[in-house]
């Protein structure tokens, strides 16, 4: 039976998601959960339960080993306290199995560097995996989420500098 990593970046509006099978250390799924389809009218309980439904459908497909989060920051009160309403149907649905919580900036060191921009460990992540589509930050964000479980239990080779020299191959449409 194979084992899953999940690397989530959170949010009521979409939810990003990796997931890395640990036998091959390769994305197997990258994926967001949006809200967005909701009327201005729904609740936070009805989009709530709408990830929550979305996401047992993942867990039955793919069974969590490790569980990685990026964890959260006060920006706004009212949002902060929206968001961690998602964090609580997470917290709750993977209860048997181990999450990790990552601050944005060890994310951002693991990968490149403590100060880096979105866009900037974004490029760095393509320029290693070149054929991974992002559709929006959520996504990218969870990549770099379980990336930096990977990178920081040395389950992968990583070598920053190596990385930088890197050009980042763009693929023509």
């Amino acid at each position: 039976m194979s084992k899953y990593l999940y690397g989530f970046d959170l949010s009521m509006e979409c939810t990003g998601l990796t997931i890395f099978e640990l036998d091959t250390m390769k994305p197997i799924l990258v994926t967001s959960i949006s809200t967005s389809h909701f009327k201005k009218s729904a609740t936070h309980g009805q989009k709530l339960k709408y990830i929550e439904d979305r996401m047992l459908e993942i867990i039955k497909q793919y069974p969590p080993t490790v569980v990685t989060i990026e964890r959260g920051f006060s920006r706004f009160n009212t949002s902060t306290q929206v968001i961690y309403r998602v964090h609580g149907i997470i917290n709750k649905l993977f209860y048997q199995t181990e999450q990790i919580y990552y601050p944005p900036k060890t994310v951002k060191e693991a990968i490149c560097r403590g100060d880096a921009t979105k866009k900037y460990v974004q490029d760095t992540i393509k320029k290693v995996y070149s054929n991974i589509i992002f559709e929006n930050e959520d996504e990218s964000d969870s990549f770099a989420v379980a990336l930096t479980y990977l990178i920081k239990n040395k389950l992968i080779e990583w070598n920053k500098l190596e990385i930088k020299k890197k050009r980042t191959i763009r693929k023509c449409e």
